[in-house]
C-alpha cells in the first residue's frame, strides 16, 4: 500500500535574480500525520521552500503537490483554511489585541466567534498567551511569537507549517509545545512541518530533512540518522553530512525518497483521504463575505488605533486648507516706500493734502502742492510712506532696509500738471517730464511689485478723477484710452486665490490619499501580514477592495472637512453645482489612493515609498497649473501636463466654480475621464505587479 503523502516535491528549482539558486533540484516527501523537521542554516532555502508549499511563491521549475493537489488549485485547498501557517516573522497587525488577532485569523478561516472564544481558552493555557486586551505593539518579542503560533493553531488545520516557532521561548514552554505537536500528529492525524534553530529538539520529529545549498542531504528519521553516524547528536550528524557534501556535492542529494512509486500513484492514494478530510473540517467554510468582514475590521482597527494616522488623515487636510487660505492670495502687508518730494517735502508729516483752486469766472484751475494730494491718497495699509530730503540718501538706505522702492516728485510738479491740462499740444518737454511721478521699484519679488503698481495706479486715477471734478471737468478726460468691461466669467479684479484654489483642493485630496494608502499597505507587506492572509485563502482583490472601502470613507470625511473650510469658512463662491465639486474631489482622492496602492506594491520599504511619493508629487504640482498657468509652458510640456491626474481635473473644477459649467460640459467631463483613466491604470498595474511578485 502506498503511504499517504501530505506534501510531495519533485525537482524544485527557485532562483532570485541572477544569483545562486535557492532551491536546486530539491526532492521531498512529507507523509500525512507526522512531524517533519526541516533543518538547515539560515539562507539554505527553508523559508523559500515553505512559501512555495503554501502557494505564496511559485517554483521556477519542478512540481509541488500539497494535500492531493498543486498549491493554488481547488484540489489542494492551499492556500486556504486546510493549512495553518506561522511564518518566520511575527506577521501580526500591531494594532491588534491578543483576542483581536485570533478573531481576525479565525474569521478569515471560516470560524464563528463562539468557536474562537472556546479555542482561545485552550490556547491561552497551552501557550501562556498575554492578556486578551493587550495590543501586539505593546508585547515582548516572545509574547508576539506565542500569539502568532496561536493564530496558526486556532482553526485546527490538517497541515501545520511552522517556521521557527520556538525561537526565544522558555525551555519548559518549548517542551509543552512539542508535546502538543506530537499529540496533534499521532492522535488527530495533523501533518506538521517545523523548522528550528534548535537542531537537537528535532529528535522528537518523526522524520527530518537536512537542507543545505538548496538540496536535501538526507531525509530519514532522527533515530536512523543517529545510528548511521553512530552519534547521539543531530548537530554532529548534520555537520558530518555537510562536510561530505562540500567534498562530493553530487553524491549527497536526495533524488527521490520513494523511487519505486510513480507520483500519480501517490496522488491517487490521497484522494480517498482528502474526501474524508474535507468533511472532517466542515467548520472551515471560509467565504468571501467572512474574509472581507475580517479585513474591514482589521483595516478599521489599524486606522482608529493609530492616533498619528487619524490626525494625519482627518486633521491635516483641514490644517492645510487653513494655512492655504491665510498664507496664499492675501494682499501683502507691512510694506514701505521711500518718498522724495521736491515740491512739498513731507507734506507737514502727511497731514497737508495740497489745494485745488477753481476760478468760476475764468473757468480755470490753479494747483498747489498736488503731490501731497496724491500721497495722501495712498493708503498706509498698502505701503508706509517714509520721507527723504534727497534721492541719494534714499538710494543709500534702500540696500539696508526692506522697502518696495522710491517715489519722486519734481519741484514744479503741480504747475507742470496744470500746463498739461491747459494745452496738451503746446506743452513743453520739460513740463511733460516734470508732471510725471517717477517710481523706481527695487523689490525683487514680482508679486509684490505687481501688487504695489496696481494699487498705486488705482490710487492715482482715483485722485486724478476727483481733481477733474473739482475743476468742473468731466472725469472721462482722466481715463486712459482703453476700458476693461466686466468679464463674462469671474470678476474684474480676479485674485490669485481664486485661480489656485481648484487645483490646490484636488492636489490635497490626491496627496493625502496617496500617503495614507501607501503607508498602510507597505506596513502589511513588510510585516508579513499580507502574505500570511494570502496563505489562509484571502484573495488579493479582497484585500484591495476592503482597503478601498475604508479609504473611500476616509476620503469622504476629508472632502467634507476641506470643502466646509473652503466654502463656509472662507466664503469661496461656487457658480456651479456643489455635487459636481464633491464628485471631483472624491474621485481625485480615489485616484490618489490607487496611486498609493501602486507605489506600495512596487516599493519594498517605507523609505522608498516616501522617495517615490515626494519625487512624484512635486513634478505634479509644478506642471498642473496651480503655481503658474499651463499656457506659460512650452507646448510639449503643456500637452504632457494635460494628461496628468491633476491638470485637466483642476481646470474642470475651476470651470465649475467660476463658470458654473455642468457635468456634461466638455471642459468638465474631460477632467472626469482623465481621473477615471488614471484610476483604471493604477489599479491594473497594481494587480499585474502583485501577480508578478507571486511568482
Amino acid at each position: 500500500m502506498v503511504m499517504q503523502q501530505a506534501i510531495v516535491v519533485r525537482n524544485a528549482r527557485k532562483r532570485y535574480g541572477k544569483g545562486v539558486p535557492i532551491l536546486n533540484g530539491l526532492n521531498l516527501n512529507v507523509p500525512r500525520g507526522c512531524i517533519y523537521g526541516l533543518l538547515g542554516a539560515s539562507g539554505c532555502g527553508k523559508t523559500t521552500l515553505l512559501t512555495c508549499v503554501v502557494g505564496v511563491k511559485k517554483l521556477d521549475t519542478g512540481e509541488i503537490w500539497v494535500l492531493g493537489g498543486k498549491p493554488g488549485t481547488e484540489d489542494s485547498g492551499v492556500p486556504g483554511p486546510r493549512v495553518g501557517f506561522m511564518p518566520q516573522d511575527v506577521s501580526l497587525v500591531a494594532e491588534f489585541s491578543t483576542i483581536g488577532a485570533l478573531y481576525f485569523f479565525g474569521r478569515i478561516n471560516g470560524l464563528d466567534d463562539q468557536i474562537i472564544d472556546e479555542r482561545y481558552i485552550f490556547l491561552k493555557d497551552l501557550l501562556q498567551l498575554p492578556p486578551k486586551n493587550r495590543l501586539v505593539k505593546d508585547m515582548s518579542g516572545g509574547q508576539q511569537r506565542r500569539v502568532s503560533f496561536a493564530a496558526a493553531l486556532l482553526h485546527k488545520p490538517e497541515l501545520l507549517i511552522l517556521d521557527e516557532p520556538t525561537v526565544g521561548l522558555d525551555p519548559v514552554l518549548r517542551d509543552n509545545i512539542w508535546n502538543h505537536l506530537v499529540k496533534l500528529a499521532h492522535e488527530e492525524g495533523v501533518t506538521v512541518i517545523i523548522t528550528t534553530h534548535y537542531i537537537e529538539e528535532a529528535k522528537q520529529a518523526d522524520k527530518i530533512g537536512l537542507l543545505r545549498g538548496g538540496l536535501l542531504l538526507a531525509e530519514t528519521s532522527p533515530r536512523e540518522l543517529l545510528e548511521e553516524w553512530n552519534t547521539d547528536s543531530l548537530e554532529e550528524a548534520f555537520l558530518n553530512l555537510s562536510q561530505l557534501q562540500a567534498q562530493n556535492p553530487n553524491e549527497y542529494n536526495v533524488q527521490m525518497t520513494t523511487p519505486s512509486i510513480d507520483i500519480t500513484e501517490i496522488i491517487s492514494a490521497n484522494s480517498m483521504y482528502d474526501s474524508y478530510s474535507k468533511k472532517k473540517h466542515w467548520e472551515l467554510q471560509s467565504n468571501g463575505k467572512k474574509r472581507c468582514h475580517a479585513l474591514l475590521v482589521k483595516n478599521g482597527l489599524q486606522f482608529v488605533r493609530h492616533p498619528g494616522g487619524v490626525l494625519f488623515s482627518l486633521i491635516l487636510p483641514m490644517l492645510q486648507m487653513l494655512c492655504f487660505f491665510n498664507a496664499v492670495g492675501q494682499d501683502p502687508k507691512g510694506l514701505s516706500m521711500y518718498i522724495v518730494n521736491h515740491e512739498a517735502g513731507n507734506c507737514t508729516g502727511g497731514r497737508y493734502r495740497g489745494n485745488v483752486f477753481y476760478n468760476e469766472t475764468e473757468q480755470t484751475c490753479d494747483f498747489v502742492d498736488l503731490s501731497c494730494r496724491f500721497l495722501s491718497g495712498i493708503n498706509d495699509s498698502v505701503v508706509e510712506k517714509i520721507y527723504y530730503d534727497n534721492y541719494e540718501n534714499a538710494l543709500h538706505d534702500i540696500s539696508m532696509h526692506k522697502t518696495v522702492g522710491i517715489m519722486q516728485f519734481k519741484e514744479n510738479f503741480s504747475t507742470s500738471l496744470k500746463e498739461m491740462l491747459e494745452g496738451v499740444l503746446s506743452v513743453s518737454d520739460e513740463a511733460i517730464l516734470s508732471s510725471k511721478i517717477e517710481m523706481e521699484v527695487h523689490m525683487p519679488d514680482r508679486q509684490i511689485n505687481l501688487f504695489v503698481q496696481r494699487k498705486l495706479y488705482d490710487s492715482f486715477f482715483n485722485d486724478y478723477e476727483n481733481i477733474m471734478r473739482e475743476c468742473k471737468i468731466s472725469s472721462k478726460y482722466a481715463d486712459v484710452p482703453i476700458r476693461f468691461e466686466q468679464p463674462i466669467y469671474g470678476s474684474k479684479d480676479q485674485t490669485y486665490l481664486s485661480f489656485v484654489t481648484p487645483p490646490f483642493l484636488l492636489s490635497t485630496m490626491f496627496i493625502m490619499a496617496t500617503s495614507i494608502c501607501s503607508s498602510i499597505i507597505i506596513t502589511d507587506r513588510n510585516s508579513g501580514v499580507w502574505d500570511r492572509v494570502l496563505v489562509q485563502g484571502v484573495k488579493t482583490p479582497e484585500i484591495l477592495i476592503t482597503h478601498l472601502m475604508l479609504q473611500i470613507i476616509v476620503i469622504i470625511l476629508q472632502v467634507a472637512g476641506t470643502l466646509c473650510f473652503t466654502f463656509l469658512g472662507y466664503g469661496v463662491k461656487c457658480k456651479g453645482s456643489m455635487a459636481i465639486v464633491i464628485f471631483l474631489a472624491v474621485l481625485e482622492g480615489i485616484c490618489g489612493m490607487s496611486y498609493g496602492f501602486l507605489i506600495s506594491v512596487m516599493c519594498t520599504s517605507h523609505a522608498l515609498v516616501n522617495y517615490v511619493s515626494v519625487g512624484s508629487f512635486y513634478p505634479l504640482i509644478l506642471v498642473c497649473g496651480m503655481i503658474w498657468p499651463i499656457e506659460g509652458m512650452p507646448k510639449i510640456l503643456r500637452w504632457f501636463s494635460l494628461t496628468l491626474p491633476l491638470t485637466t481635473p483642476g481646470m474642470s473644477l475651476r470651470a465649475v466654480l467660476e463658470k458654473g459649467n455642468a457635468l456634461n460640459d466638455p471642459e468638465v467631463f474631460t477632467g472626469v475621464l482623465v481621473v477615471l483613466a488614471w484610476i483604471a491604470c493604477f489599479i491594473g498595474i497594481c494587480l499585474f505587479q502583485l501577480r508578478v511578485k507571486s511568482t
